[in-house]
């Protein structure tokens, strides 16, 4: 099965494909807000905030790996743009993404481990690993996990959004094998 599908002449995303993306795009959108929330809330309600982050990004953790387990499986698809250079660029941003994504995933749950904490997830259970061997390695993740989500990641989804309506704002009628240009 591929990710893309003929219709009407023209290749488009399948429906799990469609599916996958919004999905990803409103979770990581909810963890986004969650966490630049928690990064500007007093003390007194960032710890509420992060617990609902933290219990969260449990489900989002499964999601994203499965997201990019099946985009790895089915491949990438032919790249859109008008020239090389943004077809280039369309390229980079897709799969800097998706591995921004997983290493989020990874490194919000490893630097909890690396304390001796667990993911609490909305108090039903709790995932611990007992990684605080680790600890010197605690405050590195911590800071690449912080300075992704809040800086790296929300830049590479802004240039992903305004590339898409660029895309749709100039598509034109393109052929499949133009699509593999």
């Amino acid at each position: 099965m591929s990710s893309l599908i003929q219709t009407s002449g023209r290749e488009s995303y399948s429906a799990i494909s469609v599916i996958n993306h919004w999905i990803t795009v409103l979770l990581v959108m909810a963890m986004l807000i969650l966490g630049l929330l928690a990064s500007a809330a007093p003390d007194s309600a960032e710890g509420f905030i992060m617990s609902v982050h933290v219990s969260l990004g449990f489900f989002v953790f499964w999601f994203v790996l499965w997201r990019a387990a099946y985009r790895v499986h089915q491949g990438f698809p032919p790249t859109q743009g008008q020239t090389p250079w943004q077809r280039q660029l369309a390229w980079w941003v897709h799969r800097l993404v998706l591995g921004l994504l997983v290493l989020q995933v990874f490194t919000g749950p490893l630097y909890l481990f690396t304390e001796n904490e667990g993911v609490n997830v909305f108090g039903w259970f709790t995932v611990l690993i007992p990684l605080e061997s680790l600890a010197f390695i605690h405050e590195p993740v911590e800071v690449l996990h912080v300075i992704t989500g809040l800086y790296v990641l929300p830049a590479l989804l802004l240039l992903h959004i305004v590339g898409a309506f660029h895309y749709f704002w100039h598509r034109r009628s393109v052929t499949p094998a133009e699509l593999g240009e």
